[in-house]
């Protein structure tokens, strides 16, 4: 078949080619056959039934439905053969068939356009390294420390602050009590602040035994509506006092760290510090290879196509919508019911839509077709292995499982994609790393804090 391809414009193509009538006829002859053998005439058995009979009573919906699936058939044909980068399904535009003669078809189709990527070799770029200090190794460590803690009973001291309190509590509105105001054994670290403000403080102080009004003003803003704005009085009954003991900076300390292999206090002084100078480092790189990501975009912006872009505005504002529900506490509506009536569930791209995500969504299509041209041309590939080597990381991160179970998962879910696109792109910056400046420079976090 003979396929003709006119550009429009970079985002827009015509397709014409013609269909031989004899493939037409032959179509439609299998139609008739095909038609002969399901359906009942009177006085024909099945598949006996003349095809001059079929024709006189079937003729204009046959030809008809045979044409447009031929023509669908030789469109989806023409697409591939000549790797256009569809978006969308074709329109037509034109068909001409007269009887007896070939069918000549045109239609139009928006594509991705190619991208001819400039050369970004000269683009220089500074990696700010923070320099890690002696201050946040000791935090890193003191945390590792925190999770080695052991709770000691007390009994010859008030509690003090950080004390873990064993209490009983009841609490009133003026003289009613209300819906969870009491508890018993309730397990409090006095003087946290993970309570309403003055009430764990308000236990600093008791003897084990001693009974405690403590009368506080619930901030407005308070999570329980009953009580949010108003002075709650609680009576606190302190039955049992614990202080967390920690483990001595010492070699048998760093030795008894889970999941390390630490010897020494001076080795895990020397680890710690270079486990945070690698995590710095690598964020360092997140940064400087968004910004590479950036420079490469700004030098091969492209023409998009209008369908492409009102897509991306769609998926926008679709994933708007869900983090509003969730960070207003909503349900996500469930789209898979039966209902009969309409709930507007589609999303409309009005012209308002469209022109306020616009910039956004033309900035991230142009960045992904970019990217992509870019991992064509760096040859950055993710493997099987890799990917699934990935799968096996992220899973045990999770808790683990069974492998091929949670592979499946993420496949049904799109997890598995979004995965492959990331690393894909994580590969292709880093290819791209290689090809440009990076300058990098150790600096004092106040500095790069300032920077920014």
């Amino acid at each position: 078949m003979k396929i003709e391809i006119e550009d429009v414009d970079s985002c827009n193509k015509k397709i014409k080619f013609e269909i031989p009538h004899q493939e037409y006829d032959k179509k439609v002859i299998q139609y008739y056959q095909k038609l002969g053998r399901e359906v009942k005439v009177p006085g024909f058995r099945k598949g006996k039934v003349p095809i001059a009979l079929l024709e006189k009573q079937f003729g204009p919906e046959v030809k008809k439905e045979v044409l447009s699936d031929l023509i669908s058939e030789k469109l989806n044909n023409a697409i591939v053969e000549k790797d256009l980068r569809a978006v969308g399904q074709p329109h037509l535009m034109e068909v001409n068939a007269e009887e007896g003669t070939d069918i000549s078809v045109c239609a139009s189709i928006e594509v991705l356009p190619t991208v001819a990527m400039k050369d970004f070799s000269g683009i220089e770029l500074e990696m700010k390294i923070p320099r890690i200090t002696d201050e946040e190794i000791n935090l890193t460590i003191e945390t590792l420390r925190q999770r080695q803690a052991t709770n000691v009973t007390i009994t010859d001291r008030p509690a003090q602050d950080k004390d873990l309190l064993k209490v009983d509590f009841t609490s009133k509105i003026g003289d009613e009590p209300f819906e969870g105001g009491a508890a018993q054994d309730q397990i409090i670290q006095a003087g946290s602040g993970q309570l309403i403000e003055g009430l764990d403080k308000g236990m600093i102080g008791m003897e084990i035994g001693e009974t405690r009004d403590i009368r506080v003003q619930v901030p407005a803003d308070y999570h329980s509506k009953e009580i949010a704005g108003k002075e709650v009085d609680f009576q606190i009954v302190l039955k049992g006092i614990q202080e967390q003991k920690l483990p001595d900076l010492d070699d048998e300390f760093a030795k008894n760290v889970v999941d390390k292999d630490y010897t020494s206090m001076a080795e895990m002084n020397e680890k710690v510090r270079l486990d945070l100078e690698n995590y710095e480092r690598k964020e360092a790189s997140k940064a400087v290879k968004k910004k590479l990501a950036d420079q490469i975009t700004q030098q091969n912006e492209v023409d998009l196509p209008e369908g492409l872009l009102k897509e991306q505005v769609k998926f926008m504002v679709e994933q708007n919508r869900k983090k509003e529900e969730k960070e207003s506490g909503q349900k996500p509506h469930d789209h898979k019911h039966d209902h009969d009536h309409d709930h507007g569930h589609e999303i409309e791209v009005t012209p308002e839509l469209l022109n306020e995500y616009r910039e956004p969504a033309m900035k991230a299509l142009q960045e992904e077709l970019i990217l992509d041209q870019l991992a064509k041309d760096l040859k950055a590939e993710v493997t099987q292995e890799e990917l699934e080597q990935e799968v096996k990381n992220m899973s045990q991160l999770l808790g683990g499982g069974n492998l091929q179970q949670v592979k499946r998962e993420w496949e049904k879910n799109g997890i598995l994609a979004r995965l492959h696109s990331r690393m894909k792109r994580d590969k292709t910056l880093d290819a791209a790393l290689e090809k440009v400046t990076v300058k990098e420079e150790i600096v004092d976090r106040k500095d790069l804090i300032a920077d920014n």
